[in-house]
C-alpha cells in the first residue's frame, strides 16, 4: 500500500514522496520510494504540478531546439566570414544550447516516469485532474505576478514573494 511521506529539509522546505511499505528478505519493515511528489501534499496536486512542469519543459525544449538549429544554420552560412575566435563562440553557443536541451530532456523523462507512477495511485477522475492542473497554473501565475509587482515597486516583501514562487516551482 502506497502512502505519502512528508519531511522538512534542513533548508526548511517541505519534501514529499510517494512510498511503499514492504518487508525485506529477513522480515524487517522497509520503505521503497516510488516517486517524488515535489512538495505537494496529495497525489492529485502532485499530478497537476507535474503536468504543468511537463508543459513548460516541452516549450523550453522546443525553444532550445530552434535556437540550436538557428545557430547551426547561421554558422554554416557565415563560416568563411568568421574569425577563428568568432567561429569558436558560435560553436560554443550551439554546444550550450544542446547541453541545455539534454538537461531538459532528462527532466522531462523523470517527470513522465514520476507522473505515471503517481497516476497509478491517484483515485481522481480525469476531470478532477484537469481542474487541479488549471488551479496549479493559476496559483503559479499569481505568484509570478506578485514577484513581478514587487520588483516593479521595489517593496520590502520581494524576498518572501520570490520564496513563495520558488516553493511552487519545486
Amino acid at each position: 500500500m502506497a502512502y505519502v511521506r512528508k519531511r522538512t529539509t534542513k533548508a526548511g522546505s517541505v519534501s514529499t514522496m510517494l512510498v511503499e511499505a514492504y518487508r525485506d528478505k529477513n522480515g524487517h519493515p522497509r520503505q521503497r520510494i516510488l516517486a517524488n511528489m515535489h512538495g505537494e501534499p496529495d497525489t492529485l496536486r502532485a499530478l497537476a504540478k507535474l503536468a504543468a512542469m511537463r508543459e513548460a519543459l516541452r516549450q523550453e525544449r522546443d525553444w532550445l531546439a530552434q535556437q540550436a538549429a538557428d545557430a547551426s544554420d547561421w554558422y554554416a552560412k557565415n563560416v568563411e566570414a568568421l574569425s577563428d575566435e568568432g567561429a569558436g563562440l558560435v560553436r560554443g553557443k550551439r554546444k550550450e544550447y544542446l547541453q541545455s536541451l539534454d538537461a531538459v530532456e532528462a527532466k522531462l523523462s523523470a517527470i513522465e516516469r514520476e507522473g505515471a507512477t503517481i497516476k497509478k495511485h491517484c483515485t481522481a477522475t480525469p476531470e478532477e485532474i484537469q481542474a487541479a492542473i488549471r488551479e496549479y497554473k493559476k496559483r503559479h501565475h499569481d505568484a509570478e505576478c506578485l514577484v513581478l509587482g514587487m520588483e516593479f515597486i521595489n517593496g520590502g516583501h520581494l524576498k518572501e514573494a520570490k520564496a513563495k514562487l520558488r516553493r511552487l516551482r519545486q
